[in-house]
């Protein structure tokens, strides 16, 4: 089987690919530098992870359970005991979704998208469709080591990603349809810092930096009645004109493939 027909029960999610898609522009964009010595200047990339509070089953099964011998008894390790505490990193939560009716257009769109038909294949499809706009509230927090990461890191915030950033993610289902849809979120203008002032020696001291920002993108809703293949075409309209009268006699369409 090919890699492009493998279906997922996570593929059918609007909201999950364009979480994906945030976390996949900011890993590719939030870095900045360490000079380690006098000859030596590193780059120190800042991975982002969407939250996993409260999951308790995933914490288990990626941190306490896993073993030397691996799984089946492999002799491979497929991770290790206890948790990651990875700095710095970025930490994705989303927060709401609100629907904005003020940016509601007309219904009766047409838009193309592609679907797998019986035999395994990606036909193209066009459909009636209402693009539904959203805005998803997301807040971030970064955690680094020491107050100078936390100078760079924001001033890298604001050199890269200030004001508005652009994405585009595939979303759908192979048995629906797959499309391409576009989202915008734009950097705030205020940024809060959290300093650890005191703590004990069994407490974590973390510097953080926080921000929220608002998502725009659009909720596809396809009307599936209306749906045809893009190989169907008109190719000839006939009329008679009889006594100062139109009369349609026949209307040819056919498959173009």
């Amino acid at each position: 089987m090919a890699t492009y027909n493998l279906k997922y029960n996570r593929d059918d999610s609007v909201i999950r690919h364009l979480i994906v898609g945030l976390l996949a522009d900011l890993n590719k964009k939030v870095s900045f530098y360490r000079q380690l010595d006098t000859n030596t200047r590193t780059e120190i990339d800042v991975p982002f992870y969407y939250s996993i509070t409260g999951d308790e089953n995933f914490l288990k099964d990626n941190f306490l359970f896993s073993t030397a011998n691996g799984f089946e008894c492999s002799p491979n390790p497929v991770g290790a005991d206890g948790n990651y505490d990875v700095v710095p990193r970025g930490v994705v939560n989303l927060t709401s979704m609100t629907v904005d009716p003020a940016r509601l257009v007309n219904k009766r769109n047409i838009g193309e998208y592609s679907k797998m038909n019986d035999q395994g294949l990606l036909e193209g499809y066009r459909a009636e469709f209402e693009m539904i706009p959203m805005t998803f509230s997301v807040d971030i927090e970064i955690l680094v080591s020491s107050l100078l990461d936390i100078f760079k890191c924001t001033e890298q915030l604001i050199k890269k990603l200030y004001k508005s950033n652009q994405y585009n993610v595939e979303v759908g289902h192979l048995d629906e349809g797959l499309y391409r849809l576009a989202a915008y979120y734009a950097m705030p203008d205020d940024y809060g810092k959290e300093n650890p002032i005191e703590y004990t020696f069994d407490d974590k001291g973390n510097y953080k930096i926080t921000f929220s920002i608002d998502i725009n993108s659009s909720m596809p809703a396809i009307d599936f009645d209306t749906e045809r293949h893009v190989g169907n075409r008109m190719f000839k309209l006939t009329h008679n004109i009889e006594d100062g009268k139109t009369t349609n006699e026949t209307i040819d369409q056919g498959l173009d493939i």
